[in-house]
């Protein structure tokens, strides 16, 4: 029985039930508008994952090969003296390249005040010789954002030079640089990076386009920001591009071979001219090789892409991760939604892992906070609401349902309304054959202890089958699957229950056989549709959850009817229209039951150790056209192929007295074909 108190508790339930769910879909939308509004302290920490990712999991990458650096270390400052040196030094450094057949130099200085006009004079000379030095530029911000000034070399230089390249790095709050503008414009003009000019010169390029988003220089086309950034692909830690100290190269120390075809950096490596940067690798990484690194990234066409794609996908995992949290809590207790949880973070940072090193990089703290809060704020309400009510439900259903369907009720206790519902369901009826003559045969005790064996193995399979027991009657019994829980696949389910029990009817035969004992065999009726399902009796007296309806009628009435042909178990039309593919069928006859007006299509399930072949079921179904187009003949013939291979096949023996019956009196024009039960 199930007192007022406790329906109106499962009515608190389900009203808590979507308050959970209100507060978890809450919980992502808070998420989704801090991801909206960029949350300067959220975004720092992900900034942070951004440095893990490539110090912590990719490491270094291969290198363009065509690049190195000409270092400014300390070894040239112990040689050549302090620096900044004279510009003949410089002269005689591009000299050198000029004869080494290097593609491009690209200083990473530049050269604002007159030294003296014979050095000046030699390195403008050897700059024009040359005609592939790429200078410096610095442009100046003001307290507005915009470009008040620029720092550059002098006229003459910038004039004997190929071209010029900005250096400016804007560092993040934390003074990691992760970003570099490709572009700056000033008076007018778009001016691009150190890098981005190395690149075009590799490349052979001599214009860039510039849109919303994108860079174009030649085929390569570079994600950017709306101000022009690129986020940078670090290949590794410093170092890792060749360095060839600037004294070697002016000194002829260094192989030609070495320097021929590259695109050659200058800058300072030595830590006492600082212009020493911070980087997801290091915390002290020459200036040069993150200009180096950006030329790499564009010559090799390996970016990393934040745009709007990036942005979709970081707020449709979001939502997903904050559902599929909030899921598991519902489906799960504490103690396992809780790894769960962990289990699905570290998938989700795995494939944002993965699609880092494809060049896209996709959220990590926004949708691991959504998972959190979904966890907390819709599943801790739930548990508490569970917890409380966990025993009762278990005492309110565990009489009449399988532990399995109890458990889950546990979990989810407003997926049933114990009230009254209409449900889907497919009902099976199963009883002994001839077990009255058995019971009258056989001692008592014998007659029960065989029973129970049979009913124990029974019982064990539908509830493998996530099926409900809904009563013994003597022998028979009586199960469905569909209530009180949904189960969208329940006709599939009560089809391959049936398929294990003939199974193990067939292993119970063989094993009596052995014993010497006699076996029996069992015969079933299944069919699927519409019922009422709830709570059946006497109110403080007994009450028992269970289906009722026209589909209950018709299964107990198909088991009732397989005995007339002689066969296991019959199956309802729609039954067999739901599960399809869960075993061959033998369409048997078009039917009407007793007490019904419409015919019914009633199968045989092919199953069990006497299933009929592929070729038994073309002749029989070929007999059955026949016979449905009064072609008596015809269709004996067909039934009688059949039998010549299963002469106990009693369907086919009765489709030929059929056949011989209506030769001889022919049935009215308007015969549908139908046979009328006149039994239940």
């Amino acid at each position: 029985m199930i007192a007022p108190q406790l329906l109106q508790d499962l009515s608190k339930r389900l009203n808590s039930h979507g308050f959970s769910v209100l507060l978890a879909a809450l919980s992502v939308l808070f998420v989704l508008t801090l991801y909206y509004s960029q949350n300067p302290f959220l975004e720092a920490f992900e900034a942070r994952t951004y440095d893990l990712r490539f110090r912590e999991m990719r490491g270094a990458i291969p290198l363009e090969p065509s690049i190195a650096i000409i270092a400014i270390d300390d070894k040239s400052i112990a040689e050549l003296g302090r620096y900044p040196w004279t510009r003949s030094q410089y002269a005689r450094l591009l000299e050198r390249l000029k004869a080494a057949q290097a593609k491009a130099v690209i200083f990473d200085a530049f050269f604002p005040e007159r030294e003296d006009m014979v050095s000046d004079q030699a390195f403008a000379a050897a700059m024009q010789k040359s005609g592939n030095v790429t200078l410096a530029q610095l442009f100046e911000y003001g307290a507005d954002g915009q470009v008040k000034g620029v720092t550059r070399s002098l006229p003459e230089f910038e004039r004997a030079a190929a071209s010029a390249g900005q250096i400016n790095l804007f560092p993040d709050e934390d003074g990691v640089n992760r970003r570099v503008p490709l572009l700056i414009e000033a008076d007018g003009k778009l001016h691009p990076s150190l890098g981005m000019t190395a690149a075009m010169m590799a490349l052979g390029v001599k214009d860039f386009s510039a849109e919303a988003f994108d860079v174009v220089v030649g085929d390569r086309h570079i994600p950017v920001d709306g101000q022009y950034a690129m986020w940078i692909n670090y290949t590794g830690p410093p170092g890792g591009y060749p360095r060839y100290s600037f004294t070697d190269v002016v000194n002829g120390r260094v192989p030609t071979e070495a320097l021929k075809g590259k695109v050659l950096f200058v800058g300072a490596t030595a830590l006492g001219v600082y212009d020493m940067r911070v980087t997801p690798f290091h915390g002290n990484t020459p200036g040069v090789e993150i200009h180096a690194t950006v030329a790499d990234n564009i010559i090799s066409g390996r970016f990393i892409e934040q745009g709007g794609p990036e942005a979709l996908l970081d707020m449709l995992f979001i939502v997903l991760m904050g559902l599929a949290a909030y899921f598991l809590t519902t489906r799960l207790k504490l103690y396992g939604a809780i790894p769960a949880t962990v289990l699905l973070l570290a998938v989700y940072i795995w494939f944002a892992y993965d699609m880092f090193e494809g060049g896209q990089w996709i959220n990590i703290i926004y949708p691991t906070l959504s998972v959190i809060l979904a966890l907390l704020a819709g599943g801790s309400f739930r548990y508490l609401v569970l917890e409380r009510s966990a025993r009762a439900m278990r005492s309110m259903f565990s009489s009449y349902l399988s532990p399995k369907l109890v458990a889950r009720l546990e979990k989810d206790p407003d997926a049933a309304k114990i009230g009254g519902d209409t449900k889907d369901v497919t009902v099976l009826f199963t009883d002994i054959k001839g077990f009255t003559t058995f019971s009258e045969s056989h001692p008592p005790q014998v007659v029960v202890s065989r029973l129970n064996e049979y009913l124990g193995e029974m019982v064990k399979i539908i509830e493998q089958h996530d099926g409900t027991i809904d009563k013994f009657i003597g022998d028979a019994v009586m199960a469905y699957w569909g209530a009180p829980l949904a189960q969208p696949d329940h006709a599939r389910l009560a089809m391959e229950c049936v398929a294990a029990m003939a199974a193990r009817m067939g292993q119970l035969t063989v094993k009596w056989e052995a014993e010497g004992v006699e076996p029996f065999a069992i015969r079933g009726g299944l069919h699927s549709g519409e019922v009422v399902a709830g709570n059946v009796g006497f109110a403080g007296k007994k009450m028992e959850y269970t289906v009722i309806g026209d589909t209950v009628n018709l299964a107990s009435r198909l088991e009732g009817t397989a005995k007339y042909y002689g066969i296991s178990y019959l199956v309802g039309e729609q039954t067999r229209m739901l599960a399809p593919d869960a075993c061959p069928y033998r369409e048997l006859d078009k039917i009407r039951v007793v007490g019904k007006h419409l015919p019914v299509t009633i199968y045989e399930p092919q199953v069990g150790p006497g299933a009929l072949s592929s070729e038994q079921l073309a002749s029989f179904h070929a007999g059955l056209a026949h016979y449905r187009q009064r072609d008596w003949v015809a269709a004996q013939s067909g039934f009688a192929a059949l039998l010549q291979g299963r002469p106990e096949d009693k369907p086919s023996q009765l489709y030929v007295e059929r056949c011989i019956y209506f030769a001889a009196n022919p049935p009215a024009v308007d015969w549908d074909g139908v046979f009328n039960r006149a039994e239940k």
